[in-house]
């Protein structure tokens, strides 16, 4: 049998392609005479697969994409590393390079599209946009960057609206699985040069204990709880691939989001008791009952679609103005239900950080500022969800 060893070569970008070509060219004339044909790196990961599918796609004359398809297939090894494959692909000759389709509208990809906040975007759209998003069953961001990658490129997609989160966002899990798949994105938008967006919320201030505070982009983070630290860390990856070029990333920070069928599991506790009838129960710190920065979703949106067709990238904040305690949230789903339901208090040791998003940034970017005071948008809110009894135990 052959041997193609290609330990020599670097799990990373920097391969040189009269390097790759050398390797290829020797597995494939191994493979046309009819010799069993085995490519060696440490791994058997990046390298010896990137070459291989080179060997196939020259030796067999299918594309490329095929080829790492066919690969993919036979060793069920996903992770490759994504320069790597692109390096490979680039020094084949232009007859295996790909041939993708070209389309009438711009295509973004969401990841995350079941979420609250993806059926939000997918809704709204402009009709020069076609949102594409695909299932976990179809495309899933933990299995590599590679057949991303395939997706994007043979799919046409211009823009990536990172929005794919962990079902149950506060384990330790949790924390490693939106950094794995964010990672995986970051590395397809650096080759395929696409704009990233991904959103992030108020907990990454979850820290500031006892305080109460006004927080613009440039106050210092100080996580608390594993969602505060995921979001912390996926800032703080697209900030760092942003300096070094790597990346093009927008983050859009924000307060709690309600409206258009989202709501936080508290608020629809409080709603789903009150139509009920049942003690609605508070929460009360050592420094007073939580005050949250609230935004409706229509707000929320308006401020997405905003800052991502200004083409502005970086950190922004958008936010409801005021803050609002969970107490008089309380109140106003018991007066919406007309149950006449009671408001009981629960002491919970420790301070709660009450954070509001300064979003002047944001208004000076792009004219952005919400339509409304929250409070009164809340209380529509809370008076359509009890009529409808949308979040009680039935409907849960």
């Amino acid at each position: 049998m052959t041997v193609i060893d290609v330990r020599e070569l670097v799990d990373r970008a920097g391969n040189a392609a009269s390097t790759l070509r050398d390797k290829i060219a020797a597995g494939s004339a191994s493979l046309r005479d009819g010799r069993k044909t085995v490519i060696c790196c440490d791994h058997g990961i990046s390298r010896s697969n990137a070459v291989a599918a080179g060997v196939l796609s020259q030796a067999e004359g299918m594309s490329f994409e095929a080829a790492i398809r066919r690969v993919i297939a036979a060793t069920g090894e996903s992770e490759m590393r994504p320069e790597v494959v692109e390096a490979v692909r680039r020094s084949l000759s232009s007859s295996a390079a790909a041939d993708f389709p070209t389309f009438e509208r711009e295509r973004w990809l969401l990841t995350g599209g079941s979420g609250a906040l993806g059926g939000v975007i997918a809704a709204t759209t402009p009709d020069n946009i076609e949102i594409l998003s695909p299932s976990r069953e179809e495309l899933d961001l933990l299995r590599g960057a590679v057949p991303l990658g395939l997706y994007t490129g043979e799919a046409g997609v211009s823009r990536i609206l990172h929005f794919a989160a962990p079902r149950i966002g506060n384990t330790n899990t949790a924390v490693g699985e939106a950094l794995t798949m964010f990672r995986n994105v970051l590395e397809v938008a650096s080759i395929q040069q696409l704009p990233v967006v991904i959103p992030s919320r108020w907990e990454v201030f979850g820290g500031y204990r006892g305080e109460t505070m006004e927080a613009t982009e440039e106050t210092p983070s100080r996580p608390a709880g594993a969602l505060g630290d995921a979001k912390y860390l996926l800032e703080a990856l697209a900030l760092a691939w942003a300096a070094q070029r790597q990346a093009n990333v927008t983050i859009l920070r924000s307060g709690l989001v309600f409206g258009n069928g989202i709501a936080p599991n508290f608020m629809r506790a409080f709603v789903r008791k009150a139509c009920s009838g049942e003690t609605i129960t508070t929460h009360v710190y050592d420094n007073g009952e939580p005050l949250l920065d609230l935004m409706a979703a229509a707000d929320w949106t308006s401020a997405f679609w905003a800052l991502v067709r200004s083409g502005e990238t970086g950190l922004f904040h958008a936010g409801g103005g005021a803050l609002t305690g969970t107490r008089e949230i309380a109140e106003m789903a018991a007066a919406s239900s007309g149950q006449g339901c009671q408001i009981a208090e629960l002491h919970v040791e420790g301070k709660a950080a009450n954070v509001r998003l300064d979003f002047g940034k944001l208004e000076k970017a792009v004219g952005w500022r919400p339509s409304r005071p929250a409070v009164d948008l809340l209380a529509d809110f809370l008076g359509r969800a009890c009529e409808d009894r949308t979040y009680t135990e039935k409907d849960r």
